[in-house]
């Protein structure tokens, strides 16, 4: 069992950092669902179980893994010396590679903390990732539209309809309103519920994202956001989703770390192999792949927002509040 616990751990571990690196640079018009992208989320969901059944099962049968507290380390026979000519270039008896990797003892001051940096490495990693799943894909009529083949460009207003002002203590502050649009190609698309910070007018100059070959799914008018970028197709992490993770890298520096310092590597090792504190660890990163799962898989709708944001805020409490729970052990 203490290997079962050890390798899904090592395991999750692999499948959360390629997930997390895969959706961090994922393009903000990449079509979703990304094949494998759902099915690495559930695998490690699976893992994270497996690691908590496993110490559960271990727990009921009275194992306690970490063995530097229940077992003293056996000290080596002291093996007699032959003067005999020759004896030197005898072989020893050295046991494999393999064989001393599982023989050996990861309780030590350093394989804690160095586990432990692994994870304040990946956090911000899988920050940047929720963030950018909850900002890049848009809406439901943008993953439309991007579905249908979407294209980008200038267009001419060719009718103003519904219009209304939008005010703010008083004074205009924008425009609501449904624009005929007339295209370079010569074809024309409905843009619905558009909002402009200028009233727009009939040959005013705009710019569109519409499907060419699914005129009937309408147009979104581009004032102020570059909707040319939901048709950026390459992978790579960009400023804007490297900021947030800037901030959950000091908040590992001004709090985590100091936290998990003051905590020890006795009561991190504790908790790390409590059944009860790593089912709660494996239901939170659970909850955490439920609500980017719409995102991953292309059904995300507008309720499901709230969700990513609760994870976002989620993920790094559950890291800061597992070191302060060690230091009250």
């Amino acid at each position: 069992m203490v290997w079962c616990v050890r390798l899904s751990a090592a395991l999750a571990y692999v499948a959360a950092a390629v997930l997390s690196l895969w959706t961090a640079g994922l393009p903000s018009g990449a079509p979703l669902p990304v094949p494998g992208l759902v099915g690495l989320a559930w695998t490690l969901i699976g893992l994270v179980w497996l690691r908590v059944v496993a110490l559960w099962i271990g727990r009921l049968q009275g194992e306690y893994f970490w063995v530097s507290l229940e077992e003293p380390r056996r000290k080596a026979p002291v093996r007699s010396v032959s003067l005999a000519k020759g004896a030197g270039r005898a072989r020893r008896n050295r046991p494999g590679v393999l064989r001393r990797v599982l023989a050996y003892h990861y309780d030590s001051v350093w394989w804690v903390y160095l586990r432990q940096s692994a994870v304040w490495l990946l956090l911000p990693v899988a920050f940047v990732a929720l963030v950018g799943l909850g900002d890049s894909h848009g809406s439901q009529h943008i993953r439309s539209l991007l579905r249908a083949g979407a294209a980008y460009g200038p267009a001419s207003v060719a009718e103003v309809a519904d219009l209304t002002e939008s005010r703010s203590e008083g004074e205009v502050v924008g425009y609501h309103s449904t624009l005929l649009l007339a295209l370079p190609g010569g074809g024309r698309v409905r843009a619905e519920h558009t909002s402009t910070r200028y009233e727009p007018k009939p040959d005013s100059r705009v710019h569109v994202l519409w499907a060419p070959t699914a005129p009937g799914l309408g147009g979104l008018v581009d004032d102020g956001e570059d909707l040319g970028r939901y048709l950026d197709r390459d992978w790579g992490l960009t400023l804007s989703g490297i900021a947030p993770g800037a901030i959950v890298l000091l908040l590992i520096l001004a709090a985590m770390l100091p936290v998990s310092i003051a905590a020890e590597d006795d009561g991190l090792q504790e908790l790390a192999w409590s059944p009860v504190t790593q089912t709660v660890h494996a239901c939170a990163v659970t909850g955490v792949l439920l609500a980017a799962l719409p995102f991953l898989s292309g059904t995300a709708s507008g309720n499901d927002v709230l969700g990513i944001g609760v994870a976002c805020i989620g993920l790094p409490a559950l890291y800061l509040v597992m070191p302060i729970r060690a230091l009250l052990i």
